[in-house]
C-alpha cells in the first residue's frame, strides 16, 4: 500500500479537508453551536456527537434524519420495511457480515453506522469507492476491488470505471457483499492513520475520498487512460 499511501498524502496536501462542504440541515437532532461556522467543522461535530441521539432513539427518527435529510436520500422512506432494514443492518455489522438485501442499501445504511460508531464505521459512498478503487487498481494492481453503488455524480458517470477495468484486460474481481463493507472500513482505518496520524478518526479519509472524486480522481483517469479505436471494416 506504499504507493496508495504516498498518493493520498499528496492529495491531502492539494485538497485541504477544511474546504470540505456538506450541508447540515437546520432541523438537526442535536444543537450545533453558532460559533461552529464551516460545513467541515459542523460535520466533524456531528460525527463526534450524534451517536448518543441515535442510540437513544427507539423511533428511528434520528436514523432517518441521517439518511434522508443529511444524506439527501429522500427515496428511503420511513415505513415498517425500512425500519426492519435499519435494525437488521445494525445487528449485521456487529456480526461482521452483511446479507445481500442489506448490502443493496449500503449507501443509505452505512450513513447510520458512520454516526453510530465513527471510530469503526465509515460511509460506503459511491464517490469514495470510485476513488479508492482507482487508487487500488492504478497503483497497487489490486485484484479484489469494492462493488460501487449507484451514484448521482454526472462527472463520475462520464468515466465508467468498470468499462475502464474491462478494457485494460487486467484480471480483477470484486469483494463479496458479505464482507465488502467491513473490509472497506478496515482499509480506510488503516490508510487514514497512515495519512492523518495514529489515533485520527477514519471519517477524515472517507471525507477526502468523497471530496476529490469529481476532481482529482476524474482528472487522474483522464491523464492515465487512452483508447485507440481501430477501423475493423
Amino acid at each position: 500500500m506504499r504507493k496508495v499511501i504516498a498518493t493520498i498524502k499528496n492529495i491531502s496536501e492539494a485538497y485541504r479537508l477544511d474546504s470540505f462542504e456538506w450541508d447540515v440541515p437546520g432541523d438537526c437532532p442535536i444543537e450545533i453551536s453558532s460559533d461552529i461556522l464551516t460545513g467541515y467543522k459542523k460535520n466533524i461535530f456531528l460525527k463526534e456527537n450524534l451517536h448518543l441521539a441515535i442510540k437513544a432513539d427507539s423511533t428511528l427518527a434520528t436514523h432517518y434524519w441521517v439518511i434522508q435529510k443529511w444524506g439527501g436520500i429522500g427515496s428511503f422512506k420511513k415505513n415498517e420495511r425500512n425500519d426492519r432494514k435499519i435494525v437488521k443492518f445494525i445487528d449485521e455489522i456487529k456480526d461482521g457480515k452483511l446479507t445481500k438485501s442489506t448490502f443493496e442499501c449500503i449507501s443509505s445504511l452505512s450513513k447510520v453506522a458512520s454516526f453510530l460508531d465513527p471510530d469503526h464505521y465509515v460511509i460506503y459512498d459511491s464517490r469514495a469507492i470510485y476513488t479508492l478503487n482507482w487508487l487500488l487498481f492504478n497503483l497497487e494492481n489490486e485484484a479484489a476491488l469494492f462493488p460501487q453503488p449507484n451514484g448521482r455524480s454526472s462527472d463520475l458517470a462520464k468515466f465508467d470505471m468498470q468499462t475502464i477495468f474491462r478494457l485494460s484486460k487486467k484480471k480483477i474481481s470484486y469483494r463479496s457483499y458479505k464482507n465488502a463493507y467491513h473490509d472497506y472500513c478496515n482499509i480506510v482505518k488503516h490508510l487514514n492513520e497512515e495519512v492523518f496520524g495514529e489515533g485520527s478518526k477514519p471519517y477524515l479519509l472517507e471525507m477526502l475520498l468523497f471530496m476529490v472524486a469529481p476532481r482529482w480522481t476524474v482528472g487522474s483517469i483522464e491523464k492515465s487512460v487512452t483508447v485507440n479505436i481501430e477501423n475493423v471494416a
